[in-house]
């Protein structure tokens, strides 16, 4: 009898270490590779910075907006997200949305899915809370891609997702956002 007991523990850590990998969650996170913004009027100045770090999970993201003048006609915002499957060059939304961005910065609620990523760039950022938007300085800072909550019906693929925001009256495109990357499965306790 005394002879099983070390068995017995010996048995339960074997079993317990190859059922233990199964505790574990599995998480899509994006990963950068390019990152385009630009602003395409004069009193708009756009810039960021994008930081790769050693793993796949440490790079951020800081943005600046510089804006000279009070924005009363940037309304409209195009948000979108691209699969890009194999080499195909072809792109088609899988998701597409046109809100009214001063509807929407005080009614965030009335969009679930843009909210996901609203949400987290508020936490990071001084962005403006009302409209007009009055002149400074507005930034976003450690905005990191793996962190951003991705919906369960997005495939894991590269992808791009793109932000334009365009002027009300004259519909011309003020600042433009794109994003470049894949989503991945990453393994941990998360």
């Amino acid at each position: 009898m005394a002879n099983l007991l070390p068995v017995s523990l010996l048995l339960a850590l074997l079993f317990y270490s190859q059922l233990h990998p199964l505790y574990a969650f599995v998480k899509l996170v994006a990963v950068g590779t390019r990152i385009e913004f630009r602003s395409k009027v004069k009193h708009i100045n756009a810039s960021h910075q994008f930081y790769r770090g050693d793993s796949l999970t440490e790079q951020s993201l800081d943005m600046k907006l510089d804006i000279a003048s009070p924005l009363r006609e940037m309304k409209q915002l195009y948000f979108s997200y691209y699969p890009i499957l194999g080499n195909s060059t072809a792109r088609t939304a899988l998701v597409k949305r046109t809100v009214d961005l001063c509807f929407y910065i005080q009614h965030p609620n009335s969009d679930r899915l843009l909210r996901i990523v609203y949400d987290y760039v508020r936490e990071r950022s001084n962005l403006p809370e009302r409209c007009p938007v009055e002149p400074g300085s507005y930034y976003i800072r450690n905005a990191k891609p793996s962190d951003v909550p991705v919906p369960a019906f997005i495939p894991e693929s590269e992808f791009m997702l793109e932000l334009i925001y365009r002027n009300e009256v004259r519909r011309e495109i003020m600042l433009e956002f794109r994003f470049y990357g894949k989503l991945v499965r990453v393994l941990g306790a998360f």
